[in-house]
């Protein structure tokens, strides 16, 4: 069976400064987003990552924000934030005699 949801991490870089700030809330409004936040991107750089949770049913609206955020970066880095974890992933609890 298919999950209704899923929810997408999405990272890109942005100069860190407010008007860069408010764009990326405003490419964010009409979207479900669970979570937003600002990493530094070093000492010497005017550099900031925004990164987002979104939750979106399957292929609704992903495309629309992925080019919102596209044009305020070049480089958008998108991963399934909810996949799994498979057992080659995960580490194994040592087995308890």
């Amino acid at each position: 069976m298919y999950r209704n949801k899923l929810t997408w991490r999405i990272q890109l870089t942005l100069s860190d400064n407010p008007v860069s700030r408010a764009l990326f809330h405003q490419a964010l409004t009409d979207h479900p987003v669970s979570a937003a936040r600002f990493l530094p991107r070093g000492t010497n750089r005017a550099e900031m990552t925004g990164e987002v949770l979104v939750d979106l049913k399957q292929d609704e609206g992903l495309g629309d924000l992925l080019d919102a955020l596209h044009a305020l970066s070049p480089r958008v880095f998108v991963t399934c934030a909810d996949l799994a974890p498979t057992p080659t992933r995960t580490p194994r609890a040592p087995a308890q005699r």
